[in-house]
């Protein structure tokens, strides 16, 4: 899932903390001083080599999710909103609670609340995953007090965010910070700090993570709503001079909650009616021609190859 925004005017690895980084592999005799390897300042024999920089795999394994799939993926946009408080505190605030019925409306979240100065940004999830299906017979009479979770089923909705800010410097060169929403845990991690945890709690579009809350068909679509789950703020400060682009990209933790992930004797057919229903569209000659570059093919070479001192192969 990914968006894109914009501030004008000026998207098996053991689990570990968010603050603790896996230490960089060190391969052997290198960035060690041995006799005779190297030279230090004056000519004195026993300096250490410059460090050698990560691998790709290296790179990837250290700073993002190493069980994180890496192949083909289909990008479904969702809607980002950005909102700017100059000042100590926003004195522009909303009643969003008048949009809800009375039940709703005794919700404190939805009230009048100000906003911290700063970068605010709030996405929304695509339509497909706020779509459920209904659980019951509708020719059944329904207790009064049923909970809507007992009614309707909903797909899971994402639980990893990636946040991307770009600018540009005094210099003119091109700069970047990100960071990662861990969204049923309200965690905001910068990325260099992020390791792969564990999800604890799958989000829907009536469950919003949160004990005691209840279902609520509405969570997703306010900014107090979704706080720490599909939204974040920061405060740029006086040294990040804009126009400043924000891009958000989301992924499920787990891999089952994709409501595409199916068993792979699916057929594609079957498939592409799971992608119909969510409403999403891929053409089915790019899905061909993906699979046919992953599926390996023959290599003509192994056919009469030549070994020193035999003659050619046979089939």
């Amino acid at each position: 899932m990914m968006a894109k925004g914009r501030k004008g005017g000026t998207s098996d690895s053991k689990p570990t903390s968010p603050n603790e980084k896996s230490p960089m592999p060190e391969p052997d005799g290198l960035g060690k001083g041995k006799k005779g390897s190297g030279t230090k300042k004056g000519g004195e024999a026993g300096g250490k080599q410059p460090p050698v920089p990560p691998t790709p795999e290296q790179f990837h394994n250290q700073t993002l999710d190493s069980n994180l799939y890496r192949g083909s993926r289909i990008i479904v946009p969702v809607d980002l909103q950005i909102y700017v408080v100059e000042g100590q505190s926003s004195t522009d605030v909303y009643d969003l609670t008048q949009i809800f019925d009375d039940e709703e409306r005794d919700r404190p979240r939805e009230g009048l609340q100000q906003l911290a100065e700063g970068v605010h940004l709030h996405w929304s999830m695509p339509d497909g995953l706020m779509k459920g299906e209904e659980l019951h017979d509708p020719d059944e009479a329904l207790a009064e007090d049923v909970e809507l979770s007992e009614m309707f089923s909903f797909p899971h909705l994402p639980d990893r965010w990636l946040v991307t800010r770009q600018w540009k410097l005094p210099s003119g060169q091109n700069a970047a910070t990100a960071w990662v929403i861990e969204s049923e845990k309200q965690t905001v991690t910068s990325l260099d700090l992020w390791r792969a945890s564990s999800s604890n709690v799958a989000l829907t579009a009536l469950d919003d993570g949160i004990p005691g809350n209840g279902d609520d068909i509405g969570w997703t679509g306010t900014y107090h709503g979704s706080q720490g789950r599909f939204t974040f703020h920061e405060n740029p400060g006086p040294n990040v001079v804009g126009p400043l682009s924000y891009s958000v990209a989301g992924w499920y933790n787990n891999a089952n909650d994709d409501p595409l992930m199916c068993p792979p004797e699916t057929t594609r057919g079957a498939w592409m009616d799971m992608m119909q229903a969510l409403g999403w569209y891929v053409p089915q000659s790019e899905i061909v021609d993906i699979v046919n570059a992953k599926t390996p093919k023959p290599n003509p070479g192994e056919v009469g190859k030549n070994t020193q001192g035999q003659g050619p192969l046979r089939k």
